[in-house]
């Protein structure tokens, strides 16, 4: 017998073509009448889509005349195409009709934070944005395994949460709980997924007590429960018997501050098992040494000399290396060279060098493709700097690209969705200013624009991503002599700066970061460290370097690495 497969878009013209028959009047089987206009449609193709046309045919017509004939016609073609093209004004108004018409859209989601993160898993269809909402998710799951979202998702949602290693629970009995949460929302048609559920919880950490007044007691009808919840009791009574769960653990990780200005931000960790790595600053003390805070004896370190031997250089986390770009060298001068510590060695190699020598410069990671691009940004060398440089991690290759609209150095730079943005610094302007301009750079344009300006000009300050908002604090206005306590934060889709809670201490040379989802600020010619509480609205301190560190940027590293 001979078949032929066809193309992978074979069946998406074929109902293309119903499309554009049917706009044309040339075929059609059904329709409705909206303010007096005619809509023509195929009923199978709109019944594939949602069978709340097929069943509740008489109330489509009522639905329909609530939205203006944009929204009705992006829906219809979505039906037949997959497609969605709207303004984007109109697009809240394209998902309250889908949601009426049971027409399952994915959701377009810009940021992902505790408000959402739930519904970015269910419903959103990026890869990227669905990682961040399970970051988010596990490592907040004592709080959102009580919501109303949670107990609305999907059972392989569930199930996909409640096995995963990094899941934070202060007890396996959460987990249980959770379970027994999310049956008992909707118990006739949630009992099936029982026994899935179940091999989610790790039995053999629960109490003996918990085991049988709880546990045996919910599962009683599900006799595939049964056999195992008296396994793990008998391997309990077996003094012998090897446990073989392991509590839940989050990846371990390490924050290393190194010199520049740049912080990778990356997924959130397990509380009590982090470590704070501070690496480098503004002179080649700094720069070459390391100092560790110990998250459970909540005490500073001082750790190994990394022998980069320059100062004022910017750095990036590409995988498993820390990269050290541009900088002073020992004869004060501008360099390109580029190095990278592997962390699991701690052994240094050397780069391709930068193509334009830099130091005062930033630097940033930015995914591309199947690729981890480093950009090296602005900075001084004999004048102030607009060049743009970007490495790419498959190739080792820097390339020049569009160039900033005003040069800058003591900038900040950080990423907020896929977006780079360059936040004040030095400037020339007939004389040298102190700028609050916001530069944006679009890696689909390769282009820079402007943005909306911060409230305050400053320069040394630090900027990091937290909760889809970009935030900025301290910094120094050199013109004038001060130094800032100010914080703001800027809202992308709303291009808006806000002016945030004060620092308890005026810093320059401050280093900001996301830690524990929380905001951290180290340093800065001082010692302190400030954690913002969301609750009490203030900065608290928390426990103070072993010295004062400046310029420096937060990395996110394996626990386990020799760094």
């Amino acid at each position: 017998m001979f078949v032929k497969k066809p193309k992978s878009d074979y069946a998406a013209k074929r109902v293309a073509y119903l499309y554009d028959a049917m706009t044309r009047d040339k075929s059609y089987d059904t329709g409705f009448i909206v303010r007096d206009r005619k809509l023509y449609a195929h009923l199978i193709v709109l019944t594939a889509c949602s069978e709340f046309f097929g069943t509740n045919e008489g109330e489509v017509e009522d639905i329909l005349s609530d939205f203006d004939f944009e929204v009705i016609e992006a829906i219809l073609k979505y039906c037949y195409t997959g497609e969605i093209s709207i303004d984007e004004n109109h697009f809240e108004k394209l998902m309250e009709l889908a949601n009426r018409l049971e027409v399952k859209i994915p959701k377009q989601f810009k940021t992902v934070d505790l408000s959402n993160c739930l519904d970015v898993l269910k419903i959103s269809g990026d890869s990227e944005l669905i990682k961040k909402a399970m970051d988010l998710t596990l490592d907040n799951f004592e709080t959102l395994h009580k919501t109303q979202d949670f107990l609305n998702l999907p059972a392989f949602n569930v199930i996909e949460i409640l096995k995963s290693d990094y899941l934070i629970v202060p007890s396996e009995e959460y987990v249980f709980n959770a379970v027994t949460l999310w049956i008992n929302s909707d118990d006739a048609n949630r009992k099936k997924y029982l026994a899935q559920l179940m091999t989610s919880v790790r039995l053999s950490l629960l109490s003996m007590k918990f085991l049988v007044s709880e546990v045996m007691t919910f599962c009683l009808l599900c006799a595939e429960c049964m056999t195992t919840i008296s396994q793990a009791i008998l391997d309990k009574d077996d003094k012998s018997s090897i446990q073989r769960d392991t509590p839940r653990r989050k990846k371990e990780k390490k924050i290393a501050l190194v010199g520049g200005h740049h912080i990778d931000e990356d997924t959130p960790r397990r509380k009590k098992e982090q470590k704070i790595v501070l690496v480098g600053g503004h002179n080649i003390d700094e720069a070459n040494t390391i100092d560790i805070f110990d998250g459970l004896m909540k005490s500073w370190t001082l750790s190994k000399d990394i022998g980069v031997n320059k100062t004022d250089f910017a750095s990036v986390l590409v995988g498993d290396w820390i990269v050290t770009i541009g900088g002073k060298n020992s004869a004060l001068q501008s360099a390109t060279s580029v190095e990278y510590i592997d962390l699991k060695s701690g052994r240094k190699y050397p780069l391709k060098p930068l193509n334009q020598a830099r130091h005062r410069f930033s630097a940033v990671t930015l995914r591309r493709d199947s690729s981890t691009d480093v950009y090296a940004i602005g900075g001084y060398n004999s004048g102030i700097l607009s060049s743009v440089e970007r490495w790419n991690s498959n190739t080792g290759d820097w390339e020049i690209i569009a160039p900033l609209l005003v040069s800058v150095f003591f900038h900040s730079v950080s990423v907020v969705n896929d977006k780079i943005f360059v936040t004040g610094g030095v400037s020339f302007e007939n004389t040298h200013i102190i700028t609050n301009k916001v530069q944006m750079y679009s890696v689909e344009t390769n282009s820079w624009t402007y943005r909306a300006q911060m409230i305050q000009a400053r320069q040394r300050h630090s900027s990091a991503e937290f909760k889809g908002k970009l935030f900025v604090v301290g910094g120094w206005n050199e013109l004038n002599g001060t130094i800032l306590d100010s914080v703001e934060y800027y809202d992308p889709i709303a291009n808006l700066w806000t002016a945030f809670t004060k620092l308890p201490k005026p810093a320059k040379g401050i280093s900001l970061c996301c830690f524990q989802n929380k905001l951290l600020s180290m340093g800065g010619f001082i010692e302190d460290v400030w954690e913002y509480d969301e609750t009490s609205k203030s900065w608290k301190a928390s426990t103070s370097l072993s010295r004062w560190r400046s310029n420096a940027v937060a990395h996110i590293i394996p626990y386990d690495s020799i760094i």
